[in-house]
């Protein structure tokens, strides 16, 4: 583990960016918690903006940082433990049915699992919905940068524009719609996942 003062000069100055190769900005400072525990970074984007990354989503490797998107880090933290509390749902049941555990006790560890299961269930349940929309966004950025590369490949066939201005317009939008694609890929897989997850009541409504 580095010390703040190195952590700070590994990071500060450096390019960030997001897991689908897109620039985030260039970091500006680490915020800390009262121990000295890194808790993010504050990042000066391309617009001049700052921006707070939150640590749990921050990659940290020799030559690159790079941030995994919270929704992304939210889904996988929720699936591990959804699939634990289940686990221990069934193991409680094991220890009764062999007789390891006073009913009482049973009914009580019980009703403590089920409530942090259905705690979970509506915390995957709020990020499916934000997912969706995240995707309807997505897709609805695909269709527009889309139609543009087909219109500029359209207006150079027409002779509207020469082949110079083709290629330019074309060389600004595919840098774009990669990422996206990439983004898009995840977010239709992540939200897969989460809604397998779910009670088949709640995943149908």
């Amino acid at each position: 583990m580095l010390s703040p003062e190195l952590e700070a000069k590994a990071l500060l100055g450096k390019s960030i960016s997001d897991v689908y190769g897109r620039p985030l900005g260039r970091i500006i400072g680490v915020n800390r918690n009262q121990f000295g525990e890194m808790e993010g970074l504050e990042v000066e984007s391309p617009g001049g903006n700052v921006i707070d990354i939150p640590s749990k989503s921050i990659m940290l490797t020799p030559k690159m940082v790079t941030a995994t998107p919270e929704w992304k880090v939210d889904a996988h933290e929720l699936s591990g433990e959804i699939a634990t509390v289940k686990r221990r749902i069934v193991a409680l049941e094991g220890l009764r049915d062999k007789g390891d555990v006073d009913r009482e006790i049973y009914e009580e560890l019980l009703e403590a699992q089920r409530s942090g299961y259905l705690s979970k269930v509506k915390q995957t349940e709020a990020l499916v919905g934000a997912l969706r929309a995240k995707l309807e966004r997505t897709n609805n950025q695909l269709t527009s940068l889309t139609k543009h590369l087909v219109n500029a490949k359209l207006d150079y066939q027409s002779g509207e524009i020469d082949e110079a201005s083709m290629k330019l317009a074309v060389g600004s939008i595919e840098p774009s719609l990669k990422p996206l694609i990439a983004e898009k890929n995840d977010l239709s897989s992540t939200l897969k996942t989460l809604e397998d997850l779910l009670p088949a009541h709640v995943r149908a409504s």
